[in-house]
């Protein structure tokens, strides 16, 4: 298990291991803070690192609920994400505390660290690995981090999005495409990665349609669909769509993410595009939504008997692929 910068840092005596307990926000799962698990609390909304941290014995949450000694925070990569982060933990810990905030360059840590001066008055830091942990003493009298704290977009319709959120501030063009290019679908519909709920709200437009299951792994994103879309038929459940057993649906709809970091990662479609195949009904049909270059076409063809390109434009393709394949039949 790779060391953090924190963890790093110590060893390198720039600074102690933090004693008691320890709050680590936007917790990343894969890395070793050298602290003994029973002291950390853990907030990350991320489904599947939320399931990696519970599963190595740390107390995990969505979002911090507890009062901590000292505070980590993992950079977002949405600046406005972070600074949320790094209030939330100042409300949760008391004056001496030590907040410490760690970021790659990517992470925009520079960015961070002056922010950070600027609203605290100093802070110190320590350079490691193309990043940077950074920390300050949570002061007795705070700074007014109202504008830090609220993490919540409003739009005019009354849609609310968060910062960090895929798409937060608005509907992306390859979810409108597909939302354009949908038929009045019918009966039991399932939107994988559903996201903030925009594809769900356009797909139930359809009176046809009798109950609906949206499926994400971004709590706050699921938090968002459940008030923006309060039609009586849909449900949304913050989860890892690839793991989840739900099936009989006539129909699937997902614009589906193709990648879990910054890396482009095709295969993570195609998990979605064999999820949906096992979801369906044996005469239902997935309508998903790509980027033009995503090589989808052999995985399409393999679990679907027919697959129907319905629009190219603006770099995205829409797909239709009807009639999933029999274990059989592949």
């Amino acid at each position: 298990m790779p060391a953090s910068r924190l963890l790093l840092a110590a060893q390198s005596g720039e600074i102690e291991v933090p004693e008691g307990s320890v709050a680590w926000l936007n917790a990343a799962p894969e890395l070793d803070l050298g602290i003994d698990a029973t002291r950390i609390k853990a907030a990350q909304v991320f489904f599947p690192a939320h399931a990696h941290l519970a599963a190595r014995g740390i107390a995990t949450t969505p979002v911090l609920e507890d009062q901590t000694d000292h505070a980590l925070i993992q950079a977002h990569r949405a600046k406005a994400a972070t600074l949320e982060l790094i209030a939330t933990a100042c409300e949760n810990t008391a004056s001496g505390a030590t907040i410490y905030v760690d970021g790659d360059k990517t992470d925009g840590i520079e960015s961070l660290l002056k922010d950070i001066k600027r609203r605290f008055g100093g802070a110190d830091s320590y350079s490691k690995a193309h990043g940077k942990l950074v920390w300050f003493t949570r002061p007795d009298t705070m700074p007014d981090l109202d504008d830090w704290a609220n993490a919540t977009y409003q739009f005019p319709n009354g849609w609310v999005t968060r910062a960090g959120v895929f798409s937060a501030d608005g509907p992306d063009a390859g979810s409108k495409a597909l939302a354009e290019a949908l038929p009045a679908l019918k009966g039991k519909v399932a939107d994988l990665g559903s996201g903030w709920g925009y594809l769900s709200a356009e797909a139930l437009k359809s009176d046809a349609i009798t109950e609906l299951h949206g499926f994400e792994a971004d709590y706050h994103a699921t938090q968002c669909a459940k008030h923006n879309v309060q039609d009586p038929r849909a449900t949304f459940e913050w989860c890892d769509a690839l793991t989840q057993t739900n099936a009989g649906y006539d129909a699937v709809i997902s614009n589906p993410p193709f990648h879990a970091t910054r890396k482009p990662d095709p295969a993570l479609g195609a998990a979605f595009i064999n999820k949906a195949a096992d979801m369906l009904k044996p005469k239902g049909t997935l309508w998903m939504v790509a980027n033009r270059n995503l090589p989808y076409e052999a995985t399409l063809n393999d679990r679907f008997r027919r697959v129907d390109i319905v629009s190219q434009a603006g770099g995205f393709k829409v797909i239709a692929a009807h009639t999933p394949k029999t274990t059989r039949a592949r």
